[in-house]
């Protein structure tokens, strides 16, 4: 695959092999996508894990959980 970079993208990918991070610009993008799943998956996973913990919360009767009628109040009339 082929691509060409221009501006911004293009002195970050120059500056990474200044600098050292990366010997390539092709080792740079690798460097950056594995970067970003990193972060994305690891986002990701914490977010399950936080649903879970919830989950686990209300079977265990430690949270409550509430209909669209109760979680509104005095605005409840406003559903249809």
């Amino acid at each position: 695959m082929n691509v060409i970079f221009k501006g911004k993208t293009k002195e970050i990918l120059e500056e990474m092999v200044e600098e050292g991070y990366a010997n390539t610009q092709s080792e740079a993008v690798r460097l950056a996508v594995i970067n970003f799943g990193k972060e994305y998956f690891n986002e990701n996973e914490l977010v399950n894990q936080k649903i879970d913990r919830i989950d686990k919360q209300i079977r265990d009767g430690k949270r409550k959980l509430l209909n669209a009628k109760q979680a509104l109040g005095k605005y409840s009339e406003h559903l249809k």
